[in-house]
């Protein structure tokens, strides 16, 4: 099982990748749903960490997102129809906290740990 989890969290990093750093064709609406799609993204981005990086604590997981989307961003700036957004990291970074928040509590009421 451990072996699927690490196959698909390399995959899902390999599509997120994919797709932030390829060149779009149209203009990206400004929209709620841009960065809804962001937050949703790095949520699920935060959750494979955590559980594929056993040892990082959870603050260790929010900065592993963070660099990752900054770096992301960056690369962005040096893209054709692409560009740096600070909007676009926010939505990440509250994506991942939130997250691993997910991730606490199902894994604490799984464990039988009670609040």
């Amino acid at each position: 099982m451990r072996k699927l989890i690490i196959c698909l969290y390399i995959i899902y990093v390999l599509v997120v990748t994919y797709f932030s750093l390829t060149p779009i064709e149209h203009k990206i609406s400004e929209s709620i749903w841009d960065k809804a799609e962001h937050f949703i993204a790095y949520l699920l981005l935060a959750i494979f960490i955590k559980k594929v990086h056993i040892r990082f604590n959870y603050l260790t997981c929010v900065i592993t997102c963070f660099s990752y989307s900054f770096i992301i961003e960056c690369i962005q700036y040096f893209l054709p129809d692409r560009q740096f957004e600070s909007l676009d990291l926010l939505a990440n970074v509250l994506g991942a906290i939130l997250g691993l928040i997910l991730y606490y509590l199902i894994s604490e009421k799984r464990n039988g740990i009670k609040f």
